[in-house]
């Protein structure tokens, strides 16, 4: 923390106790909160919340937070596993590789909570996946 003279104001400049970027206040405000300084008001909760509860989000939490979670929603939606949809989740596995930007996972029974690797496929862009779906409507595709 140090004061530095900015034309004819002095400027407290000191850094942020969480993620470490410099911050200006005006001289005056060294009496006000002297012990700690955050950039933002999400800096100071991170902090204080990593202080306080350093084992808040382990895996044996969101796991045990999944479970309570899981299909209590109105089944209308893709299943997440951790923030993920578990059908690219499993279309990864299938592949044996991460799924590139922009590659589409469909459902060949057009139901979105089956997602066994059989009823998968994997398109390589939007435009292809929609091209299978109107062929589809058409009666082309099986």
């Amino acid at each position: 923390m140090r004061i530095e003279k900015r034309g004819r104001k002095k400027v407290l400049v000191t850094e942020c106790a969480y993620c470490g970027t410099p911050i200006e206040r005006p001289a005056y405000a060294r009496t006000l909160e002297a012990s700690r300084h955050f950039c933002n008001r999400s800096c100071n909760l991170k902090k204080m919340n990593a202080e306080l509860n350093p084992t808040r989000m382990t895996y044996e939490t969101r796991l045990k937070l999944r479970k309570a979670r899981l299909n209590t929603g109105k089944g209308k939606s893709y299943p997440k596993l951790f923030g993920r949809h578990i059908h690219r989740v499993i279309a990864e596995i299938k592949l044996g590789r991460k799924l590139k930007p922009g590659e589409v996972v469909h459902h060949k029974n057009e139901n979105k909570r089956n997602s066994s690797p059989d009823n998968l496929t994997v398109f390589s862009s939007q435009s292809e996946h929609a091209a299978w779906h109107a062929m589809k409507n058409r009666g082309d595709a099986k």
